[in-house]
């Protein structure tokens, strides 16, 4: 009897245990039809939007992974001198005549900032200007008489220039002209009586070979009628002394001739001679001459640099930093400081300082944009530029600071908007972005998870 009725109670209790079972399945089941659905439950509209979300993010990895943004480095800088400070002096000095410029004023390379009087040098440079066109007008006078000229052509600068001279040079040439004019008249008549003599002389040969001709040929006319006896033998004789003669007297002709011939060759000697040694002469003061119009060349150039440096310049562009003077009718010694330049050439210089940690990855030759703070990069943009040299240690700062310096040139000095020039003059402040490289962003992304990894599982 126990023995069943412990059996009653086991049976009793697996159908209770299984009833709670069942019970606790019903609830489970319950609570799974209120929280999911399943596919077929599921409105299209909300299947599109998932695979739209899916879809997104799948690109967006692609994207990421792909997609390349530059890598740069950041620094703070100013702009410095792109070469050392220019300061302007005077050789010879002066006394202050205009003052062009102010302190703070933009200048260009050859632009007069300062101008200075020298009263001695302007006069010492007309004396020998005036000097030289004088000069100018003997030399030219002189070349006329040597090349045998009859007239001269004077520069222009010397007929404006000095006109006195050129009248005293024309009567010097008018002298000489009649001198040796007078000189070689008498020579040049003696020359045409000699010339009249030699062609007297040819004719007169002309003329007795004519006659002689003429009695040649009635000589041989009246030998047949001699020899027949037609005609007298004293006609024949006669004829034949008649050429003997002329003969005789062409033979003189012919001697003097030569003679006459000569004499006026040594009269047209003579002439060239006394022309030979006026040329000869003038060719030698000529010579002497072009040595002292180069002596007073030279001193002209002197003097025109001395009175071209009254006119005191700036070398280069840039802007005037110090103006040691500031009245007119001031003196400056010679080679005092008149002022002080800060270059500003078409190309700036930008010193950065770049943190240690980030100079591994600078090098020369590298891109960067200058941004300067003065001027909003959102408005007015950057310069470009790039990077030419890197300090070879760090560099500590008052405060302890350490840094790299990094120079950077820049392709133009100043910056343009609509039309607008913006200056940029040496110690305006800026940042300095050195392209180092490009990452994805996908790398960009994921940094912080790897540094992360990095230090993951080696703490104590």
């Amino acid at each position: 009897m126990s023995g069943n009725l412990n059996i009653n109670k086991a049976e009793d209790w697996q159908k209770i245990r299984g009833a709670w079972v069942d019970n606790q399945l019903e609830k489970l089941q319950a609570h799974a039809e209120r929280f999911f659905v399943t596919d077929d439950e599921i409105p299209l509209s909300r299947h599109i939007l998932l695979s739209m979300i899916t879809l997104f993010f799948v690109i967006f990895i692609v994207w990421a992974s792909f997609a390349k943004i530059d890598e740069t480095t950041h620094g703070e800088g100013k702009v410095i001198p792109s070469s050392e400070i220019q300061i302007i002096q005077n050789l010879e000095g002066g006394i202050v005549n205009k003052l062009l410029v102010r302190e703070g004023d933009a200048v260009k390379a050859g632009q007069v900032i300062v101008q200075l009087r020298d009263v001695g040098a302007a006069s010492d440079f007309g004396a020998n200007s005036a000097k030289y066109l004088g000069l100018l007008a003997t030399i030219t006078r002189l070349q006329a008489e040597a090349e045998g000229k009859s007239t001269i052509e004077f520069p222009e600068e010397v007929v404006t220039g000095v006109p006195q001279s050129v009248t005293e040079e024309l009567n010097a040439f008018k002298a000489n002209q009649d001198k040796i004019y007078s000189q070689t008249n008498v020579l040049r008549q003696q020359r045409d009586q000699r010339a009249q003599e030699v062609r007297e002389l040819e004719t007169r040969a002309r003329d007795l070979r004519g006659v002689i001709a003429l009695s040649v040929q009635e000589k041989s006319m009246i030998e047949p009628l001699v020899a027949r006896g037609s005609a007298p033998k004293l006609e024949l004789l006669q004829l034949e002394r008649g050429i003997k003669e002329r003969q005789t007297e062409l033979n003189g002709v012919l001697q003097g001739l030569p003679r006459a011939q000569s004499a006026v060759s040594e009269v047209d000697a003579r002439i060239g001679e006394i022309e030979s040694t006026a040329k000869a002469q003038a060719q030698t003061e000529l010579s002497a001459k072009l040595v002292e119009m180069n002596t007073i060349k030279q001193t002209l150039g002197a003097l025109q640099d001395r009175k071209d440096r009254t006119d005191v310049k700036s070398p280069v562009n840039g802007t005037v930093k110090d103006l040691k003077v500031n009245t007119v009718g001031g003196v400056v010694r010679p080679g005092d400081p008149i002022a002080e330049i800060v270059p500003m050439d078409d190309q700036l210089l930008v010193e950065a300082k770049i943190r240690p940690a980030d100079i591994a990855f600078i090098h020369p030759d590298q891109n960067a944009m200058v941004k300067l703070t003065a001027y909003d990069f959102s408005i007015y943009g950057g310069l470009k530029g790039h990077v030419i040299d890197i300090s070879a240690d760090t560099i500590t700062n008052e405060k302890g600071e350490s840094f790299y310096r990094v120079k950077v040139r820049t392709e133009k000095s100043i910056l343009e908007r609509k039309g607008e020039v913006l200056p940029i003059i040496p110690g305006m402040v800026a940042t300095v972005d050195i392209l180092t490289g490009k990452k994805t962003i996908m790398q960009y992304l994921m940094k912080p998870f790897i540094k992360t990894l990095g230090r993951a599982m080696s703490e104590r």
